[in-house]
C-alpha cells in the first residue's frame, strides 16, 4: 500500500459524559479518531462473554475498557448483506441486498452514503483494508469509488487471500507447521494496519496534516476454512477434550424451510468425502433431519477446536493493532468498535455455518470503547443491532447526525434505519428497543425439496424470506413468499412459523430454541402479538427517547 498522507487531532479535550451524549466528543481543535474492526464469522464465544474454553486475551482486554453489548444482532446471517446493511445504515429490504451478488450492490438501488464515506465527507481521512465490505462485485470492489480517501488507495487486500480463503475448499481446517502470523492473510492485514498507523503518526507529527482518521481493519478468520499457524492449535487441548454443542438436535416442530443445508461448509471436499454415500443429507427433507446426517461427534470436536484456533489467531492480530494504537499515543483519542458480521453455528441444532435465523447465526459480539467513558468496562443487555453502529459513531464523534430514514428513502443519500447507542453509555439499563430484526432468504442455503411447498423450478435465491424478531423473551419467525424485485413480503402466503422461548439467562454455549412453540394452542396470543410486531417492523420498536 502506498504511504498514506494524513494526520490526526492537534489536541483533544475530554468532555463530561452528559455533554458527550448531547453534542459528541470533541472540541474546537478536532474530533476523535475511529478504529473500526470487523471480524468475519465471529460468534460471541469469547472469554469476554464468559466462555472459558476459548482463548481470546486481546479481545477480552479490549472488552475490559469497552461497552460490551450482550444482546447484539445482525440483519442477515450472511457476509455481504450484513456488511452492506451496517455500512449503509439501512435494512436489507431498503437496499435490496440479501445475498453475495454483484447485481445486489446497493448503489444499483439506492445511492446510500456509507459510514466511511460520511466520515470522509465530514473531514476525516478514511482508510480501509481486508474484509470490511464484502470484496468483489457485491460491494463495487470495496466501494472504492466512494468510501475511501485517495491517500488510502489502492485498497489493501492481502495477496494471499485467494489461496487461503473460502475458494480453497480442499479442507475444512489446517494447522500450518512453522508458519509466522504474516504468512497468512490476517497477519499481513495486521502488519499493514501497523504501517498505516505509524504513517498517520508520522504525518501528524511532521507534515502538518490535521484530519482525524477513520481506520477500518477487516479480518477474515475464523471464516471457513479454519486456517491458522499451528501454534494457535497447540494452545488448545486435544479435540477429544473439546466440548460438544449442548443442543445438537433439530428443534422439534421445525418447518422444513427454516433448516439450513450448511452452504459453504458442506462444499468442503473433506466434508463431501465424509458424506459420499449419503449426499442427499444436504438437500433431501426426508434425511436432512436424521441423526445419521449429522457430523460425527469426534469430527464435530475437531472442527470446533479448529474454529477456536482460527479465532485465537485473529485475536492475536487484534492485539497487535491495539498495542500499536497505545504505543503511538492514539489510545486516549480513538473510539474503537469491534463487531462480527454474524454468528456461526458449530453443530448446534445439527447446523453448521450461518444461513439461518437461529440465535447462534444472528447473535454477534459487539464492543464499543470510548476513552474516558468506558475505561472501567461496561455491559448492556439492551437489544441492539449492527445497523445501530452508523448513527452511534456519528453521534459520539460529534458529526451532524443523519436523520432517521422515512418509509421510502431511495432518493435520499444520507439517512439511517438504526439508532444511536450513545444514551446507553449514560444509562445502560434504560428502556430500549423492544425487538431486534433479522431475515434470511430461501431457497438459498436451504433444503431444495420440501414436502409441504414447492419452489417453481429453482425458484430464485430469494423466493421466500424468513423474517425474525428477537424480543427479551421470544424469537418469532415467519417464512413468507417474497418478491425480490419490489422487496415486498406476501404475509398471506406463509411457508413456516417459528416461536422459541428465551426465558433462560443469556449464556454461552447457547442451549435454547430447541422446541418450536408456534403451533402450541397456549401460544396463540403470543403468536398474534409477535406477528403484528414482525409485520410492523423496526419502526414500531424504537425507544421513546429516539
Amino acid at each position: 500500500m502506498a504511504a498514506a498522507r494524513c494526520c490526526t487531532l492537534a489536541a483533544f479535550v475530554l468532555l463530561e459524559l452528559g455533554m458527550l451524549i448531547n453534542t459528541g466528543v470533541g472540541s474546537s481543535t478536532g474530533r476523535m479518531n475511529v478504529l473500526f474492526i470487523a471480524v468475519d464469522d465471529l460468534r460471541p464465544s469469547l472469554g469476554a462473554y464468559g466462555v472459558k474454553e476459548v482463548i481470546s486475551p486481546n479481545i477480552d482486554k479490549l472488552a475490559a475498557t469497552a461497552m460490551r453489548f450482550d444482546r447484539a444482532y445482525c440483519q442477515v446471517a450472511l457476509c455481504a448483506p450484513s456488511r452492506a446493511s451496517l455500512l449503509t445504515g439501512r435494512r436489507p429490504d431498503t437496499i435490496h441486498t440479501w445475498l453475495i451478488n454483484a447485481k445486489e450492490y446497493w448503489r444499483h438501488t439506492v445511492n446510500a452514503t456509507t459510514v466511511p464515506q460520511y466520515f470522509k465527507e465530514n473531514g476525516y481521512i478514511t482508510i480501509g483494508m481486508g474484509k470490511v465490505f464484502h470484496p468483489g462485485g457485491a460491494s463495487g470492489n470495496d466501494d472504492t469509488a466512494y468510501s475511501w480517501s485517495p491517500e488510502g488507495l489502492p485498497y489493501y487486500h492481502s495477496p494471499l487471500e485467494h489461496a487461503f480463503g473460502p475458494s480453497n475448499n480442499t479442507r475444512t481446517w489446517w494447522a500450518f507447521e512453522g508458519f509466522e502470523d504474516n504468512q497468512l492473510p490476517d497477519g499481513q492485514i495486521a502488519d499493514n494496519a501497523l504501517s498505516v498507523l505509524a504513517q498517520l503518526k508520522e504525518n501528524q507529527t511532521h507534515h502538518g496534516e490535521t484530519r482525524p482518521f477513520f481506520l477500518a481493519v477487516g479480518f477474515h478468520k475464523p471464516h471457513i476454512p479454519f486456517f491458522a499457524p499451528k501454534k494457535y492449535f497447540d494452545m488448545y487441548p486435544p479435540a477429544s477434550e473439546i466440548s460438544l454443542p449442548p443442543n445438537p438436535s433439530v428443534p422439534a416442530q421445525l418447518p422444513y424451510v427454516a433448516y439450513g443445508n450448511g452452504g459453504g461448509f458442506k462444499s468442503r471436499l473433506d466434508i463431501q468425502a465424509m458424506f459420499k454415500d449419503k449426499m442427499d443429507c444436504f438437500n433431501n427433507y426426508t434425511r436432512a433431519y436424521l441423526p445419521e446426517c449429522r457430523v460425527p461427534n469426534d469430527t464435530t470436536r475437531e472442527f470446533r477446536r479448529a474454529y477456536y484456533a482460527a479465532m485465537t489467531y485473529t485475536d492475536a492480530q487484534i492485539g497487535k493493532v491495539m498495542t500499536a494504537l497505545q504505543s503511538l499515543g492514539y489510545a486516549d483519542d480513538t473510539i474503537v468498535v469491534l463487531w462480527g458480521d454474524h454468528g456461526w453455528q458449530l453443530g448446534e441444532h445439527g447446523e453448521w455455518a450461518k444461513f439461518t435465523n437461529f440465535e447462534d447465526a444472528t447473535r454477534i459480539p459487539f464492543l464499543l470503547r470510548v476513552p474516558g467513558i468506558t475505561d472501567e468496562g461496561m455491559h448492556s443487555d439492551a437489544l441492539v443491532e449492527l445497523i445501530d453502529i452508523y448513527p452511534t459513531l456519528t453521534d459520539l464523534t460529534g458529526l451532524p447526525q443523519p436523520n432517521l430514514c422515512p418509509l421510502f428513502s431511495h432518493n435520499i443519500s444520507t439517512c439511517v434505519e438504526g439508532i444511536s447507542l450513545a444514551p446507553l453509555l449514560k444509562n445502560s439499563t434504560q428502556q430500549w428497543k423492544l425487538g431486534a430484526f433479522s431475515q434470511y432468504p430461501r431457497p438459498n442455503s436451504g433444503l431444495w425439496y420440501l414436502p409441504d411447498h414447492r419452489y417453481p423450478g429453482y425458484g430464485g435465491p430469494e423466493y421466500v424470506m424468513g423474517y425474525t424478531v428477537r424480543t427479551a423473551q421470544w424469537r418469532y419467525t415467519e417464512w413468507v413468499r417474497f418478491d425480490n424485485n419490489t422487496a415486498t413480503a406476501n404475509w398471506s402466503d406463509v411457508w413456516g412459523v417459528e416461536l422459541y422461548t428465551h426465558d433462560k439467562p443469556m449464556v454461552i454455549p447457547f442451549d435454547d430454541e430447541n422446541a418450536n412453540l408456534a403451533n402450541d394452542s397456549g401460544m396463540r396470543d403470543v403468536v398474534a402479538e409477535l406477528h403484528e410486531m414482525l409485520k410492523a417492523g423496526w419502526r414500531l420498536v424504537v425507544p421513546p427517547s429516539q
